[in-house]
């Protein structure tokens, strides 16, 4: 099987039949790799999808080197370094630090005592492990239950930040 992104080709040996009844998505000979399910909290426009903002309550990155909490770094000619730093994430809502997760979910997790204008947001199904988000991103575990989405390979901050945006429709509010 040769993988290509966030997708990989299916042996040709593999009846459509037996590749249904294992739940895979197929789409014309492919089917899709299981992005792993993320966590994170982050400010909801009014359409029910993360804002993108580079902020610790955004879909982005922070990269100001004068600010105190830079989630990346970048080289002389502005590209992303990769090691391995990227937007936080976590396998579990819960497993956020209380200052993150909203107040109002107390009831469902007794460190809760965040801003209650950020949501829980969830995208993927598959296990909390290194793999590809998209085929331009990918998570790289450096804890149990947290890791970074980085871009695969090095490029123009702008462009991962364009990335990252491009995932805000695959992000769904998950507080249960």
């Amino acid at each position: 099987m040769r993988a290509y992104g966030a997708f990989d080709c299916t042996h040709a040996s593999d009846s459509l039949e037996s590749q249904a009844n294992h739940g895979e998505d197929l789409q014309r000979g492919w089917r899709k790799l299981s992005v792993p399910k993320i966590y994170r909290t982050m400010k909801c426009e009014a359409d029910r999808f993360p804002v993108v903002e580079n902020s610790n309550q955004g879909l982005g990155v922070r990269s100001d080197p004068t600010d105190n909490c830079v989630d990346i770094k970048l080289d002389s000619d502005g590209f992303v370094v990769l090691d391995g730093r990227g937007m936080s994430v976590m396998s579990g809502w819960r497993k956020l630090p209380g200052i993150l997760i909203p107040s109002r979910l107390r009831d469902k997790c007794q460190k809760a005592r965040g801003d209650d204008q950020v949501l829980c947001f969830a995208m993927g199904e598959g296990p909390f492990e290194d793999s590809p988000v998209t085929d331009q991103l990918e998570l790289r575990k450096d804890k149990e239950h947290h890791g970074c989405i980085v871009p695969v390979a090095s490029v123009l901050l702008s462009e991962f930040e364009s990335k990252l945006a491009g995932t805000r429709l695959n992000w769904f509010v998950d507080e249960e």
